[in-house]
């Protein structure tokens, strides 16, 4: 028996976990969800709690409970971050599942990993934030951490730190988004509705315009320099339109080893519940007789300049990637709101991080106020 707890069981992740834990208890892996937290979405979370009957229920706004404590007399309601954190180091789970969304998830997941729990993690934030922090916790407690995204997920199969030394490159791949055969000239007159229409996957509002702005590929960078311990020099992302091969290893005699996969976020989030065991997934099979034809192509900086910002701020390293994701968050959402440009968050992100100053050496409060810093920045700017 898997108890799990998953932070964020309202969104895409959160939801298509769920999806998995129920494939996976109809064949025989049984799973018994502990704990599930929402932001807002109250009405979904009722709906899940009925379906899966956790024993614990942590929602962003005390003054939600009561009405859900009617419904449900025998749970254990908590609240805030303070309630994720609890919810992380329970004595009744084995794995917790971080799908949530932003910095408030980078509390929760070191909670885990000094608890000595098995953290999937979903929540990019905690890597592009806290990467460093992250892995020192690694380092002192019993932990394990499985990266739930297709990108890292291939990787976490692929490298092995045993051959560290035999490895030249990692190479992620990037569908490219909705404008990868765009001229740059083009990106002035995108919409909304243009950005949204994203060809291969389909994920939330956020992190589609991420893909096509390719920020959400430069996010991956910094993280697979976290999980992999790999300098940037030998980190590096192409365009692959098809998105099957999702990433790949070579090695110094030349070889190149490479995962694939239908781009389908079940399978990630299965293994991460099941690993070492791989076990039968409803997910569709690659043909590749049917696919044809795998293309791969280069970043054009000119077009996704976002992208290199992003990677640069990763270099630099501290609280620089707090910065560039908080700032990206809110202009992503500007965006979203028609206030700003679709070339917006590409120049705000590189006026942002030339504004900050970097702090050395820290800690999580640190980072936080980095992270308060380029939103209440990112709100204000002019673009």
């Amino acid at each position: 028996m898997k108890r799990i707890v998953l932070l964020g069981s309202t969104g895409s992740i959160g939801t298509q976990t769920l999806a998995v834990i129920e494939h996976l208890n109809a064949h025989g892996y049984p799973c018994q969800v502990v704990g599930l937290t929402a932001k807002s979405n109250v009405s979904l979370l009722a709906k899940q709690a009925r379906r899966f009957s956790p024993q614990f229920l942590v929602l962003q706004d005390h003054k939600e409970i009561p009405a859900l404590q009617r419904s449900f007399p025998h749970v254990c309601f908590l609240t805030g971050d303070e309630g994720l954190c609890k919810l992380s180091q329970l004595d009744e789970a084995d794995i917790i599942v971080n799908a949530l969304v932003g910095a408030v998830g980078l509390r929760p997941s070191l909670a885990a990993i000094e608890a000595g729990k098995r953290l999937a993690l979903a929540n990019k934030e905690s890597l592009v934030i806290g990467g460093e922090l992250i892995i020192a916790a690694l380092a002192a407690y019993d932990a394990q951490l499985i990266p739930i995204d297709s990108e890292h997920h291939g990787l976490f199969q692929l490298f092995s730190k045993n051959n560290r030394e035999e490895t030249t490159k990692l190479i992620l791949t990037a569908s490219g988004g909705p404008f990868r055969d765009r001229p740059p000239t083009d990106l002035k007159h995108v919409t909304l509705a243009d950005a949204l229409a994203h060809p291969n996957w389909t994920m939330g509002p956020r992190i589609t315009i991420d893909s096509a702005t390719m920020v959400n590929k430069g996010f991956e960078i910094i993280e697979a320099h976290h999980l992999f311990g790999l300098p940037y020099e030998q980190i590096e992302a192409v365009i692959h339109p098809q998105s099957i091969v999702h990433s790949l290893v070579q090695y110094r005699d030349e070889s190149l080893t490479a995962q694939l996969a239908v781009p389908d976020m079940r399978i990630p989030i299965q293994y991460a519940l099941t690993h070492p065991q791989r076990l039968h997934s409803d997910c569709p099979q690659v043909d590749l007789l049917d696919i044809g034809r795998l293309e791969f192509f280069p970043i054009d900086n000119e077009l996704f300049p976002a992208f290199t910002t992003v990677v640069s701020a990763g270099k630099i390293g501290k609280t620089a990637p707090a910065v560039i994701n908080a700032a990206d968050e809110v202009l992503v959402d500007r965006f979203l709101k028609h206030d700003i440009p679709f070339t917006g968050i590409a120049d705000g992100l590189a006026k942002i991080i030339r504004e900050h100053r970097v702090v050395e050496k820290p800690a999580v409060d640190d980072l936080l106020a980095a992270d308060a810093w380029a939103r209440e920045t990112a709100v204000k700017l002019t673009l």
